[in-house]
């Protein structure tokens, strides 16, 4: 599994978070797009980057007639 991958199976708000920080968006921006105040941003990017991390070491198994998981990974611990 590559990264874009592992990004596109994140909840909703941890993905476009990271791909927008990724496209150099400072958290003030990003908080603004994601209607969320700038101070939790820092530990919204922590934990998708973690939750990315887990799906980059333990991939899920996928239905590749589907591209769905077939089990959901499990929320990091942070």
């Amino acid at each position: 599994m590559d990264r874009a991958d592992a990004v596109r199976l994140l909840p909703e708000k941890h993905a476009r978070a990271l791909t927008l920080h990724d496209q150099g968006w400072d958290d003030t921006r990003i908080a603004a797009a994601l209607e969320m105040e700038p101070e939790s941003i820092g530990m919204l990017l922590r934990v998708a980057k973690a939750k990315l991390q887990q799906l980059l070491d333990n991939p899920p198994k996928m239905d590749k007639r589907l591209e769905v998981p077939l089990d959901p990974p499990e929320s990091p611990r942070v």
